[in-house]
């Protein structure tokens, strides 16, 4: 979110991560098979050609298995930029599926990044992409019940997800009466 002071800021559950982690583990098995099979065919015409292949598919796999072994979050981001940048470039002339693969290690951050919705005296931003921000004026209510978030807008869409921490009764008391006064105001 961009560098501003909110009232309260709440972080929600996200379970993409390892559907995300799933998809990258494929993409990178195969960019490993292809870089293998090119290594192996330059290898026949040139062995000094088959070394890049051979370099980059022992990267991607070192790298995969590090994320997999590692108890850090894991990402596999700089694989899949790397095995872009190889397709794009290579001589087997997929340069498409660079891009793809390219566009995949770029869009992995965001998709992994933990969704924060910031509320303020203006109204709510939505850190998502691009970053959407709504007034007091274009919402019915806003309330946290039983660590569910609910929004409820003026143009009926009802916004509702699982809060990522577990908020006390004290806290979820002073948000709903913060929400419920910007509302009042908004009406006025």
């Amino acid at each position: 979110m961009p560098s501003k002071e909110y009232d309260f800021l709440v972080t929600l559950k996200k379970n993409v991560d390892k559907k995300v982690n799933i998809i990258s583990q494929i993409l990178l098995l195969i960019a490993l098979c292809a870089f293998t099979y090119v290594g192996i065919r330059l290898y026949t015409i040139s062995p000094i050609a088959a070394i890049k292949p051979f370099v980059v598919a022992a990267f991607i796999f070192c790298w995969a298995l590090y994320c997999i072994t590692s108890s850090k979050p894991k990402f596999y981001r700089l694989a899949l930029l790397v095995a872009g940048v190889y397709f794009f470039f290579s001589p087997i002339g997929f340069s498409w599926v660079g891009f793809l693969y390219i566009i995949a290690g770029l869009l992995e951050k965001q998709a992994k990044f933990p969704q924060e919705i910031g509320f303020d005296k203006e109204g709510i931003t939505v850190n998502s992409f691009p970053i959407k921000n709504y007034t007091w004026n274009e919402l019915n209510n806003v309330v946290i019940k039983d660590n569910l978030l609910t929004i409820d807008f003026k143009n009926n869409k009802l916004y509702q997800k699982e809060i990522q921490d577990i908020v006390s009764k004290e806290m979820e008391a002073e948000f709903n009466a913060f929400c419920k006064a910007r509302q009042n105001i908004s009406l006025q």
